[in-house]
């Protein structure tokens, strides 16, 4: 299944740290990579239709140091509507207002021709472009030249309105906003991290090799980075089913479930605690049926949290389930390297 990742940060960044490990993700997604981003407020997308894993194109951008943004918008495709072509790879981009334009889905939607274009057309043969197309027109019809708190709400209406049609995660930008939004079913998956200086080592996930953050980015820098799964060992937060969250220059500004920059500073919510504390006090490894049975919660409360706690590298499954995380007879253990800082968290 295709992939996104977004980001959006105060000062403009280098791709490189994040775009490493997004790039292997190419090899479960071999039908097309593109990259989008505002280098000084126009667009510059680079795409090809083959595995970002195997383009020789995509490992020079990985690390070369003179493309920087502020927003960056980037998608491994897994064809699953329309031909291997060019014209069907994301990012895809149209002008509005003056404004350039930059979007890219995941997922599936069916009888999307019922969706109305208006003047803008699609090129290529994807589900992706005609509901971007269809994104476009309504944005223009509600004459939207400067975004408020009013238009954020009337655009996740919007977008949960083509979340009927089927399965849709996408992310957008004018090159200004990074808009996320998330299947309101949950498919796929999107998280975020938020990232603020002094910033520490982190470990690419599925890479043998470390990156010192203090060295790759400028102290005064920080953001957030949107991804389909998480990319490095960092504590990344899932998004709400049906969320929302519209970013600037590095800040959340809205969020459909109330999300807001200042919470970050908090690694947990009091839920993630309460499910923590239960696992770290169990002497076996804890099912996800007994951990909703002692909290007196049902089971489908409690799963965003204990993705959450997954994302964040505070718990493992284990290894000898033989079902997902999402089942109720799957069980969980506290990562050992994290074991002091959870005893901190849980007030041990």
């Amino acid at each position: 299944m295709c992939e996104l990742l977004g980001l959006s940060f105060n000062q403009p960044v280098k791709m490189n740290l994040s775009f490493r490990g997004f790039r292997r993700r190419g090899k479960e997604n071999p039908d097309g990579w593109g990259l989008a981003f505002y280098p000084d407020g126009s667009v510059q997308i680079i795409k090809e239709p083959i595995s970002a894993d195997r383009s020789t194109l995509s490992k020079f951008i990985m690390g070369y140091p003179g493309i920087k943004s502020k927003i960056y918008i980037a998608h491994v495709r897994f064809a699953s509507v329309s031909s291997i072509t060019y014209k069907n790879t994301h990012p895809f981009q149209r002008e509005l207002n003056g404004r350039e334009f930059v979007f890219a889905h995941n997922g599936t939607l069916d009888d999307y021709k019922g969706l109305d274009l208006g003047r803008f057309k699609p090129v290529g043969g994807t589900d992706s472009e005609w509901a971007f197309c269809h994104i476009l027109k309504s944005i223009e019809e509600r004459n939207i030249i400067q975004w408020e708190e009013e238009h954020f709400r009337w655009l996740w209406n919007q977008l949960g309105k083509i979340n009927t049609y089927g399965k849709f995660n996408c992310l957008f930008s004018d090159g200004e906003y990074l808009f996320c939004y998330f299947d309101k079913n949950g498919y796929n998956g999107l998280c975020l991290v938020h990232r603020v200086a002094p910033f520490d080592r982190v470990y690419l996930i599925d890479e043998d090799f470390e990156i010192n953050l203090a060295e790759e980015k400028d102290p005064s820098q920080k953001g957030f980075i949107v991804a389909t799964k998480p990319l490095t060992n960092e504590r990344w937060e899932n998004f709400s089913p049906g969320e929302l969250i519209v970013f600037k220059n590095g800040n959340i500004i809205f969020s459909s479930s109330g999300r807001n920059t200042e919470q970050f500073s908090s690694p947990l919510n009091e839920n993630e605690i309460n499910i923590l504390r239960t696992i770290r006090h169990s002497p076996h490894r804890l099912s996800l049926k007994a951990i909703c049975e002692y909290l007196g919660l049902s089971c489908e409360e409690i799963k965003p949290q204990v993705h959450s706690l997954l994302c964040k590298g505070f718990i493992k499954q284990d290894s000898r389930d033989r079902v997902k995380w999402d089942d109720n007879d799957a069980t969980f253990y506290t990562e050992s390297s994290q074991r002091a800082e959870i005893d901190s968290l849980i007030g041990e």
